[in-house]
């Protein structure tokens, strides 16, 4: 769990103090670790686990015919030491769409009743989306078609 910013403490504790005089519940931004809850737009199997909303939506993208990959990320002791690969906060599927003229896009898996975005996620969500990129947090099949169905 990565150490939250001195900035990011003192925001907290300024919401806090605020809450107090205000007489009110007093309530943190986030998680400790910066993550964000995220939950479906649309309805959804909550009982999906990750794994089964990431396949289903590679079996989507492929009866779509939508140019894409899936992204992994790690690290650990490959037995010549400690190393990492992928792109940290990566979404898990990258693709692009010839019809938008080579847009890139990424999808964010996450189990049907939702889960968290961490910091790096975020971060690569916005840069992606700031270098005019698609980046879509998915919790199922249907949520997927709701995001993507206007560019296949």
């Amino acid at each position: 769990m990565k150490k939250r910013t001195q900035a990011e403490k003192k925001a907290d504790m300024f919401e806090a103090y605020k809450a107090m005089r205000a007489g009110k519940k007093v309530k943190r931004s986030g998680a400790k670790d910066g993550s964000i809850p995220t939950h479906p737009k649309v309805e959804v199997d909550a009982s999906k686990p990750e794994s089964v909303v990431l396949a289903e939506c590679l079996s989507w993208l492929k009866r779509h015919r939508v140019f894409c990959n899936r992204h992994d990320c790690g690290a650990g002791n490959f037995g010549a030491g400690f190393a990492s690969y992928g792109i940290k906060g990566s979404g898990d599927v990258h693709g692009i769409l010839k019809r938008f003229g080579g847009k890139h896009f990424e999808i964010e898996c996450k189990k049907g009743a939702g889960g968290k975005l961490s910091k790096s996620q975020q971060k690569r969500q916005r840069d992606v989306i700031a270098n005019k990129g698609l980046y879509f947090v998915v919790h199922g099949e249907k949520e997927l078609e709701y995001f993507m169905g206007e560019y296949v």
